[in-house]
């Protein structure tokens, strides 16, 4: 074992065993260092390896403490966030805002709308337990949900089972594009990030089963906080029906 996989040991273990919980402070670089017999810089190392698997954060000028697990998210699943999260998540939504007003060229060439199309930009703010970790706009032409800032006034409706149950709009697939990069100035400021941290954005359209687009959507998650699993489909599905 060298040096540096020594270290990684004796942090995890000083977590186990002074039953350190989410959020509660680790030992300075230096008491690492004397307790492994290593340099800063093996003991930096290290830290910066168990802030990439997403067991601690490092906050500049306090110092280093144990992070809350990751999430694991199924992106590729159909249905509302919630059900795309593993475990029971304590999600809530906080919705920031419903604008209405004009499609740019890129959402209408993917909501097949002429341009200069209304539509409706709904951003919320997704929650677990009081941390904001997701921010979450999707754009739904007006025309196929005219009343929808109505429908929303409260942040905890589901989007899509409005859509589906109000306007007969049922998700049937998604095309996605999954991307990882620094948050934005909004971003930062919504999910209390850095400048240095890190975003995964997923972006995308929704179409029904019979291929009508109705949400361009984007989706940035906190990414020290997600695992995303994806799956394959199987060949079979992807073959054309014969009639």
């Amino acid at each position: 074992m060298t040096l540096y996989e020594k270290t990684i040991d004796i942090i995890r273990r000083y977590i186990a065993e002074h039953r350190l919980k989410p959020g509660d402070k680790l030992l300075t670089e230096a008491e690492f260092a004397r307790m492994a017999g290593v340099s800063l810089v093996t003991v930096r190392r290290a830290l910066a390896e168990l802030a990439s698997q997403g067991l601690v954060r490092r906050e500049q000028g306090r110092g280093t403490f144990l992070q809350a697990p990751r999430i694991d998210v199924e992106s590729t699943r159909l249905g509302s966030l919630k059900e795309t999260l593993e475990g029971d998540q304590p999600l809530s939504t906080r919705l920031v805002s419903i604008v209405g007003r004009v499609a740019t060229e890129d959402e209408a060439k993917k909501l097949q709308l002429p341009l200069e199309a209304a539509v409706w930009e709904v951003t919320r703010i997704r929650l677990v337990g009081d941390q904001p970790l997701i921010r979450e706009v999707a754009v739904i032409p007006q025309n196929k949900a005219p009343s929808l800032p109505f429908d929303l006034q409260s942040g905890e409706v589901s989007l899509y089972k409005i859509l589906a149950e109000r306007y007969g709009i049922e998700e049937g697939y998604e095309k996605q594009t999954l991307l990882a990069r620094h948050p934005t100035n909004v971003e930062r400021e919504a999910l209390q990030l850095k400048a240095s941290d890190w975003v995964i954005v997923i972006s995308g359209v929704s179409y029904t089963s019979s291929g009508l687009p109705f949400d361009a959507f984007n989706m940035a998650f906190v990414a020290s906080r997600f695992a995303f699993h994806l799956q394959t489909t199987p060949a079979n599905i992807l073959l054309p029906v014969s009639r």
